[in-house]
């Protein structure tokens, strides 16, 4: 009886095993076809990820999952949470505006990762996805030029900067400089109407 109570133990914790293997989502499988090169683009890129074989920029499960690794693999501490609906179509562009331009109509500041497929790149690989991480600074870009256009299919930005607010300090200083200014015209206005006084 004991071993009839165990055999079925055994039983359903493979099936409960198996079902969650099933429930669970497919493993990212990324394979690199050729190393990416991060000065590619202008301005260039601190770090690229890739070229990985095929197009992973779309929304199904499995290269969501591709996409959220390929990203992980890059430097810094930005984590995508997958939500591909938010990238779509706001952030995503599938023609180059004036012949090169990854354009997303929006300011980009400070670190800034674009992922991109290309059906052939410049060198010897095709139908390929790369990932870039860009530091724009504080002035930041309009957008990121290509230097080879060759093959360029869909882009996405998954993350940009914000711009600086001013410190307190600095606004300070401004006041003060806008203050000088201001004297400074009082001053020379009153000059202009008692001549007596541009001489003394």
């Amino acid at each position: 009886m004991k071993s009839v109570k165990l055999k079925m133990a055994s039983t359903v914790f493979a099936i409960l095993a198996a079902s969650v293997a099933f429930a669970s989502p497919a493993s990212a499988t990324l394979t690199v076809v050729s190393p990416c090169d991060p000065s590619l683009t202008t301005p260039d890129a601190v770090a690229c990820a890739g070229y990985y074989s095929g197009n992973l920029i779309n929304g199904s499960p499995n290269d969501i999952l591709n996409q959220k690794e390929a990203i992980a693999s890059l430097p810094g501490d930005f984590e995508w949470d997958g939500n591909w609906a938010v990238l779509d179509p706001e952030f995503k562009i599938t023609s180059l505006s004036n012949v090169n331009k990854l354009d997303f109509g929006k300011t980009l500041y400070g670190k800034t990762i674009i992922g991109a497929h290309f059906g052939n790149v410049y060198g010897p690989a095709g139908n390929v996805s790369v990932f870039w991480l860009f530091d724009l600074g504080s002035e930041g870009a309009s957008h990121v030029s290509l230097d080879h256009t060759s093959g360029f299919s869909n882009a996405v930005l998954y993350t940009t900067g914000v711009q600086a607010v001013p410190e307190p300090g600095t606004w300070a200083l401004l006041l003060v400089g806008f203050a000088a200014v201001g004297g400074a015209m009082r001053a020379k206005r009153r000059s202009n109407k008692n001549p007596a006084l541009s001489y003394a």
